[in-house]
């Protein structure tokens, strides 16, 4: 992966140091305030659209952050984010990819039959209403973009220009870095988001462009909240109410 990565060579001025910082210090506040038990509760206090309105902001937040680093800042540039010129193959790529990211998604939700919302560890995150569905899309292309300018993107290029590691470490703490982001998921989300990570960061690698991890992170995020509860909800089979549970036990 280091020689894979060679473009990455950024140069960190004061100026992209403070601004690093400053991405770390809103998200780091964000994942200090999101236990997984404060993050239910939020849910059933405030809803769960407003809790994807402040992902989408903070997401947000930090990626202009990140971006402002390469504007104002003489050591970075875009290259060293990722954000290169895009090529036909990097198109295909980020097109095909999510494509048959949906497509096994939904044939594995069709073909299990249903899950108990019991045993479904993010039924928290799942929503139900139109105004969630909306603000859950808005969510998803956020952190979509967002987490991949920051985490693959900026804070590889941190870890080699301001930490001065080489490239494949940079990419491993950014990657522990995310996973411990989703710690209002619990530890199995934060071992998920982080495997996640890895392919992220390895697509990036292969590619040389932050388009292919987007457009895949934000069909993984579209399809985990969206399109599998969908289906999963149609293959449910409705529970029986009380006279069928009565007539069940008579005969």
């Amino acid at each position: 992966m280091a020689a894979v990565l060679d473009w990455i060579d950024p140069t960190f001025h004061a100026t992209e140091v403070v601004l690093t910082a400053l991405v770390l210090l809103v998200l780091t506040a964000s994942v200090l305030r999101a236990s997984p038990a404060g993050m239910r509760e939020r849910i059933r206090t405030k809803g769960l659209a407003a809790a994807f309105r402040r992902s989408a902001a903070t997401n947000t937040l930090a990626a202009l952050i990140a971006l402002e680093a390469v504007l104002v800042g003489p050591g970075l540039d875009l290259a060293d984010l990722g954000l290169r010129p895009v090529t036909v193959s990097d198109v295909l790529v980020a097109l095909g990819l999510p494509a048959a990211a949906a497509g096994t998604a939904a044939i594995l939700a069709i073909r299990s039959g249903g899950i108990d919302p019991d045993e479904d560890p993010l039924s928290f995150l799942r929503p139900a209403t139109p105004a969630e569905r909306r603000w859950a899309a808005v969510g998803a292309i956020a952190a979509g973009t967002g987490e991949e300018i920051v985490f693959r993107g900026l804070f590889i290029a941190a870890g080699t220009g301001v930490l001065g590691l080489p490239v494949w470490a940079a990419a491993v703490l950014a990657a522990v870095l995310f996973g411990l982001g989703h710690r209002y998921q619990g530890v199995r989300g934060i071992v998920t988001t982080g495997g996640a990570a890895v392919v992220f960061t390895a697509l990036y690698a292969l590619t040389g462009n932050l388009i292919v991890p987007i457009a895949l992170h934000i069909t993984v995020d579209l399809v985990s909240l969206l399109l599998v509860p969908s289906l999963l909800a149609r293959n449910t089979p409705p529970a029986a109410d009380g006279a069928d549970t009565a007539k069940a036990e008579t005969a």
